[in-house]
């Protein structure tokens, strides 16, 4: 996704763990560096997910990132999710994406 929007010509700072040289390093189950990773941002795309951790980094780790977003002022947030996680609530996965969509849409932030 950021090769993606770096090629369409869009400034793009990565959020990473692993704290590459191309990304800023951050962790959104703990929120480190968070707050550092949006100076200057005006849109966020959420792409992050984990099927082993899913309460943590989907749910959790999405209200920490959506905390900081609007504290930091962003105008979009954009959460990359799965088409029908609606129509499918026994699979648990669906049901944690679900639950993201809609903090979301709740949510302050665009």
């Amino acid at each position: 996704m950021a090769t993606r929007l770096h090629n369409a010509g869009h400034e793009v700072r990565a959020l990473s763990r692993s704290g590459r040289d191309d990304t800023v390093k951050g962790d959104l189950l703990t929120g480190e560096g968070l707050e550092q990773a949006m100076e200057g941002v005006d849109v966020i795309v959420h792409c992050a997910s984990s099927p082993t951790k899913t309460r943590q980094t989907d749910v959790e780790g999405t209200d920490r990132l959506l905390q900081a977003a609007g504290q930091a002022g962003i105008s979009h947030f954009v959460f990359v999710s799965i088409v029908g996680v609606d129509r499918n609530p026994y699979y648990p996965y669906y049901r944690m994406k679900l639950e993201v969509e809609r903090m979301i849409e709740r949510s302050a932030v665009p």
